[in-house]
Formats: C-alpha cells, sequence, structure tokens
C-alpha cells in the first residue's frame, strides 16, 4: 500500500475516534450505548476498516468494551474501577509535578495557560456549559504532565483515557453544583504549584476527584 493511503487511513481512524470522544463529552452517547460499526461508517461515510481500527484504539484506551455475541457498548465502570483510576492518575500527576520542579526548575511549566484554564472553568460553570469546562479541566491537567518533559510520562497518562473517565465522572454525579467546587479545587492546585509545593500538590489532585461514595451510593 502507498504511504499516502497509509496516511489517510491513519487520519481517518483518528478522525472516527475524535468523533466518538466529543459525542461522549456532549452526553450524545452514555455509559453501555451499542456503537454499531457500520452504521458509523454509513454515518460518517467511511469505510468499516476505518471504523473498526478506531474501535481497536479506544477499546484499549478503555473508553469502549466489546463481548462475544453482544458488540461493542460504551464502557461502563465500577467503583473500584475508579478508585483504581484515580489512585494511578494520582501518582502520575504527582510525579509530573516532582520532576517539573526538582528537575526542570519549573521551566516547562506554563503558569498562565495553567491559570487561564482555572479561569474558563469558572466562567463555563457560570454558563452551564460543562463539555467545555471538561475541556479546560484536561488541558490544565495535560499541561501539568507536558512540565515534566517526559515522552514515557506522557504516554502513561495519555493511557488511562482521561477525557472519558473525567466525562464518566460527570455522568454518574447528578449534582452539577460540584462542579463550581471543582474550580476551587482547581484554583488551589494552581497556588500549589505556582509555589513549588509538590508536597501540596500530591494532597489537592487526590482530594480533587468526585467522591465515589457519592457516585456510587450503596444499594440497600
Amino acid at each position: 500500500m502507498e504511504i499516502k493511503n497509509l496516511l489517510k487511513r491513519r487520519v481517518l481512524r483518528d478522525d472516527v475516534a475524535e468523533y466518538l470522544m466529543e459525542s461522549i463529552l456532549k452526553g450524545e452517547l452514555n455509559p453501555g450505548d451499542k456503537i454499531i460499526e457500520s452504521k458509523l461508517a454509513r454515518e460518517l461515510s467511511i469505510s468499516q476498516g476505518a471504523v473498526r481500527e478506531a474501535i481497536r484504539d479506544l477499546i484499549a484506551q478503555g473508553v469502549l468494551e466489546t463481548e462475544p455475541y453482544k458488540g461493542t457498548r460504551i464502557r461502563t465502570l465500577t467503583k473500584d474501577q475508579l478508585n483504581d483510576y484515580y489512585d494511578v492518575r494520582t501518582e502520575i500527576e504527582a510525579l509530573a509535578v516532582r520532576w517539573s520542579v526538582v528537575k526542570h526548575q519549573s521551566r516547562y511549566l506554563d503558569f498562565n495557560f495553567l491559570k487561564s484554564c482555572v479561569d474558563n472553568m469558572a466562567t463555563c460553570v457560570g454558563m452551564n456549559d460543562t463539555k467545555n469546562m471538561r475541556m479546560h479541566d484536561m488541558a490544565f491537567h495535560l499541561a501539568i504532565i507536558q512540565g515534566a518533559h517526559s515522552e514515557s510520562l506522557a504516554k502513561a497518562w495519555h493511557s488511562l483515557g482521561n477525557y472519558y473517565w473525567t466525562y464518566i465522572a460527570v455522568y454518574y454525579d447528578h449534582a452539577a453544583s460540584l462542579l463550581e467546587a471543582q474550580v476551587e479545587k482547581h484554583r488551589t492546585m494552581y497556588e500549589a504549584i505556582a509555589e513549588s509545593d509538590i508536597n501540596a500538590y500530591a494532597r489537592c489532585v487526590r482530594g480533587h476527584y468526585f467522591d465515589t461514595d457519592t457516585l456510587f451510593p450503596e444499594k440497600n
């Protein structure tokens, strides 16, 4: 196959994955919703091969799940799975801040951008724009990871499927008022980074997640 065709195929695959993630973040697709390969290919007017590759990528990232004879669906999750994700992401981000401050003297941290993310989150919450609020949220954390200037650490962070996990936490949480508290928690994280307080950031990042006891109340 020619290089041009290979590149075109890859772009299509990425476009499909982005389309699905955008649909999830908009709330057009919810946990448990089925993804039909042929239907999606028709909707996007592309080959099923490109759709199949995108689906495979999103399964690897934990966004989708598939079972024999049941097909592919938007992944659901358990309380234990979300707690496990929180633990791993906390360690990665705490390490990123440590490397940013200790190894690189914060030269790769864009403090103006970090502050703008928090300000934009506040604006979005005021406008009830939860989709873009989540986008600014994840942009904030991605900038933290980039501050470590480590390709391997960035790959580990991306492998967690963070945009999906952020969406899913909000989906399971039914109190949008909690988003205002999220803005203040991110402002506290920003202040910890600005002061190069590694330990304070580690405490803040673990404490800023949605409470899984609230998201998954025990059934009687």
